[in-house]
Formats: C-alpha cells, sequence, structure tokens
C-alpha cells in the first residue's frame, strides 16, 4: 500500500493544472466583456459599479494565480516545465491587471467622453481574449495537434497587430483635437492600458507557441 503511494505521487498530475488554467481564461474572456461595456458609457455610477466588477475578478485571477503556484509546489511531475507553468500564469494574470488598470482609470479621471474608437480597441480585446479561451482550452491536446495551437496564436498575433494599429490612430485623433493637456494625458492612459492589455494576450500567445516548439 505503500509503495502504491508512493508511486502515485510520481504520476504526473496533468488533469490538475489545465482547469485552474482554464478558470483563468474564463475569467479573463468575462473581464473583458465588462471592459468593452465600460468604454461605452459615459454614466459615472454605471462606470464605478463595471470598476467594482473588473477588480473583483482581477482579485480573483490574482487567486488562481496563488492557487497555481502552490500546486506546482505541491506537484513533483508536471506536464510541462513548471518554470513554462510558472510564467504563463503570471502572463495571463497580466492581461487582467493591465484591463483593471485600464478601468481604474476611466473611474478616476471620469473623461466625459472616450474617443470613439476605443469602442473598437476594446473590441479587439474582447476577441484577443475569446481565442485565449481557446488557446488555454487546447494545451492538453497540444502534442496530439500543434497545429490548432499555432493557428490561434497566429490569429492573436494578428490583432495585437490591429490593437496597434487602432492606438495610433487614436493617438493622431486625440492630439490633433485635445486643447486641454491634462484631458489629453488621461484620455492617453485610459487606451495605452487598454492596448497593452492586448500587448499581454499575445505574450500569453508567444510563451504558448514556445511550449509547443518544446513539447509538441
Amino acid at each position: 500500500m505503500k509503495s502504491n503511494t508512493f508511486f502515485s505521487k510520481l504520476v504526473p498530475k496533468e488533469s490538475k493544472f489545465y482547469p485552474i488554467l482554464r478558470s483563468m481564461s474564463d475569467n479573463i474572456f468575462v473581464c473583458s466583456g465588462l471592459m468593452l461595456s465600460l468604454v461605452q458609457t459615459e454614466d459615472k455610477e454605471q462606470r464605478k459599479e463595471l470598476y467594482r466588477q473588473i477588480k473583483a475578478l482581477e482579485t480573483k485571477g490574482d487567486a488562481i494565480v496563488g492557487h497555481l503556484f502552490d500546486e506546482l509546489n505541491n506537484t513533483f511531475i508536471t506536464p510541462f516545465d513548471r518554470e513554462d507553468i510558472n510564467a504563463l500564469g503570471e502572463q495571463l494574470d497580466n492581461v487582467l491587471d493591465s484591463m483593471n488598470s485600464a478601468a481604474k482609470r476611466i473611474v478616476m479621471y471620469q473623461p466625459s467622453v472616450l474617443p470613439p474608437q476605443t469602442v473598437a480597441l476594446a473590441e479587439v480585446l474582447q476577441q484577443c481574449c475569446e481565442l485565449l479561451l481557446g488557446l488555454v482550452g487546447e494545451l492538453n491536446a497540444m502534442k496530439k495537434n500543434p497545429t490548432v495551437v499555432k493557428r490561434i496564436c497566429k490569429q492573436l498575433h494578428a490583432l495585437e497587430n490591429q490593437a496597434d494599429d487602432l492606438y495610433e490612430h487614436i493617438l493622431i485623433d486625440i492630439f490633433a483635437k485635445e486643447t486641454n493637456a491634462i484631458d489629453l494625458i488621461r484620455i492617453k492612459e485610459v487606451v495605452q492600458e487598454i492596448e497593452r492589455a492586448t500587448d499581454n494576450a499575445d505574450s500569453v500567445g508567444k510563451l504558448i507557441k514556445v511550449i509547443v516548439v518544446k513539447y509538441a
């Protein structure tokens, strides 16, 4: 009996990590929907409520990452390098952190109107987060079918490029039209954090591509 218990600890606990990572990607996707709603409203009270929900998801994300790290410390064999799992958890958390940072700035600065293209940028972010759902969901099958993962990573990178273009056009627009220097800086910070969230989502894709090359 003791021998069986010992050897059971040597069996890879692959099923332990994938649901944790999927719960993180689920959390990110829900947050992206709230972020889109936030940039679409001018109502101050609604903004505060949406930020409260986004902050709660960011806190939940921290707890999920903490749970992931605990499991790494308690598992002898992992499905792939624990350093890669650790980095993946941190990078997913960065996506949430950027969205929370953008939401916080909207509530702090209370801009009367955000540039119209901010909505388009938030829509691209939501698409990125939807791709993350599929990408993380494919992790446990990446050895069998790495082409699916690579295809999603390519789509994710294309969306990140689209977000870069939108961000540049928003900056051009606000520098041309905004006369109040303080408001200009505040709006720039908001859209910069939204764009940074798409960068972080793309970084998740790049990290997973590296993992695929190593293990597929």
